[in-house]
C-alpha cells in the first residue's frame, strides 16, 4: 500500500517532466526557426526564462527524490542549452577593468521622442542631459525626434547640447507636421558615409555608417527593426487576460497575437535577413551592430542579424539585462554586437535612467587590431 501512491507521484511528476525538457529545448533553440515556419517556436523563446524556471524546480524535485536518472538528464540538457542561457542571462560577477586605450564607448539608446519635451536652459531635457554626460564616444539613438516648432527639439538645440559630438547624421523615418522621427549618430569621430538600409517599413529602419576611429574605419549599423505597435488598449486587453482568464479576454488576446504581434515577428524576421546581408556584403573589418531590435537574444531576428559576432553584454553583462521597462513585456530588446577584433567590457543596462521606455545601453569595446 506504500508504493501505490509513490508509483503513481513519479508517473505524474513525468508528464510534466519529459514535456517541460522538451518545452525547453525547443524555447533555446526556436530562434533557428523562422516565424514563417512556425510561430510556436517563437512564442516559446518569449517564455524561455519561465520554462528554464520551470526546469530547476523540477530538477530539485528529482534530487529530494533521489532521482539519478532524470537527474542526469536534467544536467545534460542544461549543459546543451548553457549557451542560451548565458545570452540570456550572463552572470559576470568578477568584471575585469575596461583598458584606458584603444577604446570605443558605445550608447544605444532608444529615446522615444525625447519624451517630446524641449531642452532649455531653465528646464533642460533630460535624455539629452544624460547623453551629454554619458562619455560615449558614438551614440546611436532610435525614435529621435527633431523639428521646427516652438516648445520642441530643434537641431540646433541639440546640436548645442552635444556640442561634445562633431559628427553626427539624422535620418528621418517619419514625418509630422512640424517635427519627424528617426534614427541618429552622433560620433566624436569622423562619420566618413552614411546611408540607410532598403527595406519596407513605415515606421522602423537601420542606417550603416563609416567611421573613422584615429585611422581606423569601424562601420556601425544602428537599427530601429519592426515594432509590435501595441496600443495601450491592447496592453490592457493582455493584462486583463492574465488577471482573468477567460473564453471572452482570451479570444481578445488571440487577435491581437494574430493580427500584430506574428504580423511583426515576420516582418523582423525578414528587415533581419536583410541586414545581415548587407553586412555579409561589406569588406572585412570592424563592426558594431547595435539598437532596437524589439526581440529577445534567443529569437531568430537577434540570431539573424548576430550571425558569427559577439554579443557585448552576453560577454561581459551581468543578469538577463531587461531594456524594455514598460507593461509586462520585459525583456532585453536593445543590443550591441561586434566583430571579433574586438572586445567587450562593462557592457550595462542602466536601469537607473527610466526616461524613456527603454532603459540605455552602453559598452566598451576594446579595439584589439590596434594594439
Amino acid at each position: 500500500m506504500k508504493r501505490k501512491p509513490s508509483r503513481i507521484g513519479a508517473t505524474t511528476l513525468n508528464a510534466i517532466h519529459i514535456p517541460a525538457i522538451l518545452l525547453f529545448l525547443a524555447s533555446a533553440y526556436g530562434g533557428f526557426v523562422p516565424p514563417e515556419r512556425g510561430l510556436a517556436f517563437t512564442y516559446l523563446g518569449l517564455a524561455f526564462p519561465l520554462i528554464l524556471l520551470l526546469n530547476i524546480v523540477l530538477l530539485l524535485v528529482r534530487l529530494v527524490r533521489r532521482d539519478r536518472a532524470f537527474t542526469i538528464v536534467v544536467i545534460v540538457m542544461l549543459l546543451i542549452c548553457r549557451r542560451s542561457i548565458e545570452y540570456y542571462s550572463p552572470l559576470h560577477f568578477f568584471r575585469p577593468e575596461p583598458p584606458t586605450e584603444h577604446t570605443l564607448k558605445v550608447l544605444t539608446y532608444n529615446v522615444r521622442c525625447f519624451g517630446y519635451k524641449d531642452h532649455t536652459t531653465d528646464n533642460p531635457n533630460e535624455i539629452i542631459r544624460y547623453i551629454a554626460a554619458s562619455d560615449a564616444d558614438v551614440v546611436c539613438l532610435q525614435e529621435y525626434l527633431e523639428g521646427d516648432a516652438e516648445n520642441i527639439l530643434t537641431a540646433g538645440k541639440v546640436a548645442r547640447a552635444l556640442s561634445m559630438y562633431p559628427y553626427h547624421y539624422y535620418r528621418p523615418l517619419v514625418y509630422y507636421h512640424h517635427y519627424s522621427t528617426g534614427l541618429a549618430i552622433f560620433s566624436k569621430y569622423p562619420i566618413l558615409s552614411s546611408r540607410k538600409v532598403r527595406y519596407d517599413s513605415t515606421f522602423n529602419g537601420s542606417t550603416i555608417h563609416e567611421i573613422d576611429v584615429d585611422g581606423h574605419r569601424v562601420t556601425v549599423v544602428n537599427n530601429h527593426l519592426e515594432s509590435f505597435k501595441l496600443t495601450q488598449e491592447d496592453r490592457s486587453r493582455y493584462t486583463d487576460f492574465i488577471r482573468n482568464a477567460n473564453a471572452s479576454t482570451l479570444s481578445r488576446v488571440e487577435d491581437i497575437f494574430r493580427t500584430k504581434v506574428g504580423q511583426a515577428f515576420r516582418i523582423r524576421a525578414e528587415q533581419a535577413r536583410i541586414v545581415a546581408e548587407e553586412v555579409g556584403e561589406m569588406p572585412s573589418g570592424s563592426l558594431i551592430i547595435c539598437g532596437d531590435f524589439n526581440d529577445t537574444p534567443l529569437s531568430y531576428t537577434y540570431r539573424t542579424v548576430c550571425g558569427p559576432l559577439g554579443d557585448a553584454y552576453a560577454e561581459s553583462g551581468i543578469g538577463p539585462g531587461i531594456s524594455y521597462n514598460r507593461s509586462i513585456f520585459r525583456f532585453r530588446i536593445d543590443h550591441i554586437l561586434h566583430s571579433a577584433d574586438m572586445k567587450a567590457y562593462s557592457a550595462t543596462v542602466d536601469t537607473r535612467i527610466r526616461l524613456s521606455d527603454h532603459y540605455p545601453v552602453w559598452c566598451i569595446l576594446k579595439l584589439e587590431s590596434q594594439n
